[in-house]
């Protein structure tokens, strides 16, 4: 976790362009809120501008290297940090602006569309500033071994026949990946702009012609965003940018690489769901007649069970974990400690797991996960 963060810190060009958006914002005396917050180094930016208080949101264990961090700035006085989820907390006030980097390699692929959606509706004050506040889409034909190396790995010669199956996986999976500009077979197509100040839908769909300028092998498509944090201050992960951010961009294999030829067109479509995290693609050659139709959806290693459990109509009961979570809080009275509730569950339930230890993990997880002090 903290080599993630390590590497959003030391993305000098990242903090630059955010820097220089929040240096746009009307930020004296100002009220902001930092969504998925990591290390907090955009709460801190916000705060050595002039922002009166950083709400600072995380779900992870990065919210305590955010608080202190801050606090060693001597920033710790003018933030409240707050771990969950940005949807399922609530701000004592409205703010005046918003603040969030879950763009992930595609744009929309970290869920940002939803966070600032219910951030703008919940938290955000009339006429306050989401940073960023769109995002383009952008997408290309791509081919390079790395890209072969993605789609067919488990097809290698060192990898056992009784796995090949899972290439079909592969093939149905969005990869990271780091592009070089000599994997790029054709100018870059704009898939479409997500404002973020806007409502939308839970389904998108676009579509882009794409232009062949060289011969290769084309094997699917690279995406990738630009980011617009203010005005005229734009981020990006773009292979082909002179200063791109230290990010990844995304590859959506196809199931055969194609030979293509400079002039030729590629026609793709792009769907998604964000909120589920699925994608789905659709590349067309017209010269060649080939099509390959793809999705996340078809790269999941779903069992019977979980396509069953997708099902709207069914009627759901508690399953094993369930039961047992619903024991260990059913002893959270307000009075018991947790050593207490170990006891008990041990001594009550002596069957709940296979061992003593594990039951002792599992009270443990529970408590650590879903009580509060």
């Amino acid at each position: 976790m903290l080599k993630e963060h390590l590497g959003y810190v030391a993305d000098t060009v990242r903090l630059e362009r955010f820097q220089a958006a929040i240096g746009k914002s009307p930020l004296a005396n100002a009220s902001v809120a930092d969504l998925g917050c990591g290390s907090g180094v955009l709460g801190l930016l916000c705060l050595q501008a002039g922002a009166r208080h950083v709400f600072a949101i995380d779900d992870s264990a990065m919210i305590d290297v955010a608080r202190d961090t801050l606090v060693r700035a001597g920033e710790g006085g003018r933030a409240t940090f707050i771990r969950g989820r940005s949807s399922r907390i609530e701000l004592p006030e409205r703010v005046d602006v918003v603040v969030c980097d879950h763009v992930g390699y595609f744009g929309f692929d970290y869920g940002i569309v939803r966070f600032l959606e219910d951030a703008r509706r919940r938290f955000l004050k009339p006429g306050g500033q989401l940073i960023p506040s769109r995002i383009r889409l952008n997408v290309a034909a791509v081919g390079s071994q790395r890209c072969a190396e993605l789609a067919n790995g488990w097809q290698a010669e060192n990898i056992p026949q009784a796995f090949h199956w899972l290439r079909g996986h592969a093939v149905n999976t969005k990869h990271a990946i780091n592009l070089e500009p000599a994997d790029v077979f054709s100018a870059p197509a704009v898939l479409g702009d997500i404002d973020l100040y806007a409502d939308h839908p839970d389904f998108f769909s676009w579509n882009a012609e794409l232009h062949i300028d060289r011969d290769g092998l084309v094997h699917g498509l690279g995406g990738w965003f630009e980011c617009e944090l203010a005005d005229d201050v734009w981020m990006t992960n773009s292979p082909l940018a002179e200063q791109p951010i230290q990010r990844n961009q995304a590859f959506l294999p196809i199931d055969e690489a194609v030979a293509v030829e400079a002039g030729d067109t590629v026609k793709a479509t792009v769907m998604a769901r964000p909120g589920d995290h699925l994608i789905a693609w659709v590349v067309e050659f017209p010269a060649s007649g080939r099509r390959f139709a793809h999705s996340t959806w078809q790269g999941e290693l779903l069992t019977p069970e979980q396509l069953l459990q997708a099902n709207p109509e069914r009627v759901p009961k508690l399953g094993r974990t369930g039961r047992a979570t619903a024991t260990v809080l059913a002893y959270c009275d307000g009075e018991r400690t947790v050593t207490q509730i170990e006891a008990a569950v041990l001594r009550d339930h002596p069957d709940l797991f296979p061992s003593r230890e594990e039951i002792s993990r599992f009270v443990a997880g529970v408590l650590g996960r879903d009580s509060e002090s």
